[in-house]
Formats: C-alpha cells, structure tokens, sequence
C-alpha cells in the first residue's frame, strides 16, 4: 500500500499486478499495471515492493519469478513499466525472487536503502538475499533519491462517529439510494420511520432496525421530505412529497403511520415543467400555516409550489415563486419556524433565503466552497438538528471530502466544524462516503436515539459489497465528537 498516494498493489500470480484505490469507502475499480504472457511478465508474478526515495525516485518492483528478474515501474508515471533486470551474479545470483520488501532508510554498510528478496531457489536451499539498492539502480538506470520515513504521521482530516445500524439495501444496483426523511414517533419512538428514495425506481419505507417494511416502484424517486399535520380527508396526515423525475412531477404520498406504508394521494400526475426534477424539500409557513414544496432543476431554478387539498381526499400542487441561482443545486431544507430556506449550490456555497412566497428571493451565501477548505464541492444534503426556540444545527454533506458540515442554525450561521463516519467492525457496518442525501431529527427515535439521530445516504456499501443503503448515526455521538447540545 502506497502512503502517499492512497493506492493498493496487488500481485495476482497467473494474471499480473493491480492497483485500486486503497480507501475503504471507495469502488473497487482495478486498474491492471502489466499483464503475464500479455505484458512483460513471463509466466507469473511473485512478490511486490514499493521504494520511496523521494518525489524523483518512487519506484514499484515486482517479482518476475520464472525468469530470475525484477520488474521495475514509475509510480510518479502511473506506474508505467521502466525495464527488468536481474540481481547478482553467480553464487549471489537470486534465481527465483518472490517475497520482497523495500526501504530508503539508511542501514548498516547500506547508505542508500535496500532491497529485500526471499530466493525461492536459491544453492542450499530458500534464503533471503540483501540487495543495495544503489547498486540496484545503477544496474536499472533510476534514481536512488534520498531516505525516506517509513510512514508520515497522520492526523485524522475531522472527527470520527459510527453507525449503530444500517438499513436494507435499495431495490437497484449502482448509484440508487439518494435521500431520507425520518418520521418521528411521539407515541412509540421505536416505531419511527424512515422514508429513502431509490432513484432509479421509487421509494422506500424501512423501520428503525433498517427493515424495509415496503417499497413503492413509481418512478425515480429523487429527493423526499414530509411534515406533519397536514389537512386531508377531514384529518391531519404525515405528508410525504418526492421528487419524481420519470414523471417529471410532484410525487405526493400519505404515510399512514399506523400501516407503515406510503398512500398515494397525488390529485393524478402533478406536473414540474422542469427538465429534470432533482432536489426538494418541504415548507410549512408560520405565518399562513399553509404547505408548501420545492424542487430545483440541474440548471440552477429552484421552484415552490403550494400543497392544496382536494374534496376527493387528494392533493394537487400550485406553482407560486421560482428561485434562480446561477448553477446546479440539489440538497435544500427549511425552516418552518424561521421562514428560512437553506440551498446547496452544489459547486459554490451554502445559501439562505426567505421562504415565504410573497418575498423577494435574494440568496444571501452562509459558506462558500472557495472560502472554507473544511467544505469540498458537491455540498448535497442538508437538514436541521432542532434544540428548540429557534436554536439548533445545519448539517450539510460536503461530498467531495466525504464529510459534514455543521453550522449554527441561529444568528451568523457560523461553521462550527465537521465530522466523518467510519466502520464499525463490531457491528459489521461500513463507514459512509459521498453522501447525497441526509436527514436530522432532534426527536426520540427509541433506544439508543433518544436524543436523535442522522440517516445519510451511503455512496459505497462495502461490507459486504451491496447495493446502496443509509446509515443512522446517533446524535450523541456527533454532539460529543463536535462538543454540541443535544435536545432534551
């Protein structure tokens, strides 16, 4: 493993030498560095070894057994392939090199590093033979460079929390799972809900374990939301909306808490006009108590439409303002009690803006990208942790740095850090990276969530390999790791 580029080896013996990205949260993506019989290894391909010698000498060396050399590549040229050569001669000769280690760290009668080869054939049986690797790079025509730490200290970029349960995956395979939206059980909190988006098919209701308890093949199901208490039928109902961009429509559901599973009550297909509906979110305005939803479409217009009731038990939307910005946003969340609307851009900044429809829109920039190198383009979703009174967090998904971003949700907003999340062996649960979609809730979501949690969509399910799925972190964890509150 190459420490200073993040990138794997790995010799497979009849086939040749890989290399992968050696993150745990990423794709397993092999590139094939040279091939046996196809490329310059004879037959097989034994040991691998990695010489640090400086910008100027990083040098890869793999083990051409049957024909007693070594092969050396350029990792500062991506590995392309620098020549062969054999090491010693007569009875130091080493006639079947397998195992090998490298070091540019100065030894005893070594000033330049060394070469360690296990000889497999060696006279008088299998032996390990100590090669200058000064010697060895005169022989190759490379450089030597200069000694080397064996490896850098590193300090963790941010703060590390783990998942304390995972859900099911999404029914499709690929970049599927997208966004959540947790449903709060005041009654029995260990009966919450979690709503996900499968975008590539529809939506899915999982329980508090990461059951899922239903899934609804209605479309590409984007972005979701909810609110409670909305008027229908003569109740009030648990309002989910999505954005649907195979219909290119609103897509609005009722979650009957009771049966756990989504009812569609969308008064037929509710038209966007949008090319590709993406993000959204959900609005209740404190000042009319009406209901309210936005989506945003790749070009940067951002469109709110008001939720009304039908006689027939359903639910049609109403076009009443349209937000513009100046590129491509998705993840977005308001706040119902302050009027506010929060924005990603994705590639520019974080932005508020009233939400009210009646006001003049004019997005005024929490943090910018440019401005903040804890933040790394694409921000994707956002939500509020909600302490009450008006208090509380903003917490964004910096994508590109697989992180999250938290910020006051009063006042300035100002940035008060971000956290990781990492695996959990114990639990089996692979950490989370490239999140698009998240969701806080500040509400007792049963045991071990008493004070909340956050569900993040997870880019790379890992362990084991499965098709996307979402995390749930307890609030606890991410209020000690960045010294918050948590609600009581």
């Amino acid at each position: 493993a190459d420490d200073s580029s993040g990138q794997l080896y790995v010799s497979e013996e009849a086939v040749g030498i890989w290399r992968f990205t050696a993150e745990p949260e990423t794709d397993v993506a092999p590139t094939l560095i040279d091939a046996a019989r196809l490329g310059h290894v004879t037959e097989e391909v034994g040991g691998l070894a990695l010489f640090d010698g400086g910008p100027s000498a990083r040098w890869l060396i793999g083990s051409d057994s049957s024909a007693s050399r070594l092969l050396i590549y350029d990792r500062s040229k991506d590995d392309s392939f620098v020549g062969a050569i054999s090491v010693g001669a007569g009875s130091t000769a080493v006639a079947e090199p397998g195992g090998l280690f490298a070091t540019s760290r100065q030894l005893s009668g070594l000033g330049g590093g060394a070469l360690l080869v296990a000889d497999d054939e060696a006279e008088g049986g299998a032996n390990y033979k100590i090669v200058p690797f000064a010697e060895l790079a005169k022989t190759a025509g490379i450089a030597a460079g200069s000694p080397q730490p064996v490896v850098s200290p590193v300090s963790p970029t941010f703060p590390i929390v783990t998942p304390v349960v995972e859900t099911e995956p999404v029914a499709h395979s690929g970049d599927a799972a997208d966004d959540p939206a947790i449903w709060a059980n005041p009654a029995d909190p260990a009966a919450s809900l979690i709503v996900g988006t499968d975008k590539k098919g529809g939506l899915h209701v999982y329980d508090m374990r990461g059951k899922s308890l239903q899934y609804v093949p209605d479309g590409k199901m984007n972005n979701v939301d909810l609110r409670e208490g909305f008027g229908l039928g003569g109740e009030r109902v648990v309002l989910v909306t999505a954005s649907d961009r195979t219909h290119k429509s609103v897509a609005i559901y009722r979650l009957d808490t009771a049966a756990k599973r989504l009812v569609n009550v969308a008064d037929g297909i509710q038209p966007s006009g949008l090319s590709d509906p993406y993000g959204q979110c959900m609005f209740v305005s404190p000042a009319s108590g009406r209901y309210y939803v936005f989506i945003s479409d790749p070009d940067g217009l951002v469109r709110q439409w008001e939720l009304i009731a039908t006689g027939s038990g359903k639910v049609g939307v109403k076009t009443v303002r349209d937000i513009k910005f100046s590129s491509q946003t998705e993840g977005c969340v308001a706040d119902d009690q302050a009027a506010t609307l929060y924005v990603g851009e994705e590639d520019i900044a974080l932005w508020s803006v009233t939400a009210e429809p009646r006001a003049e829109a004019i997005p005024k920039a929490i943090d910018r990208v440019e401005a903040n190198p804890k933040i790394k383009d694409d921000l994707e979703g956002a939500s509020i942790y909600d302490l009450g009174g008006g208090r509380g967090y903003i917490v964004v998904s910096s994508q590109g740095n697989n992180s999250y971003a938290v910020y006051r949700r009063e006042g300035d907003h100002a940035y008060l850090g971000s956290f990781a999340i990492a695996a959990d062996a114990a639990r089996g649960i692979d950490g989370v990276s490239e999140t698009d979609g998240l969701d806080v809730s500040s509400a007792n979501l049963g045991p071990g969530l008493e004070h909340g949690a956050l569900v993040a969509q997870d880019g790379h399910n890992v362990l084991s390999v499965e098709n996307q799925n979402f995390k749930i972190v307890p609030w606890t964890a991410i209020a000690r790791a960045l010294k918050l509150e948590v609600r009581q």
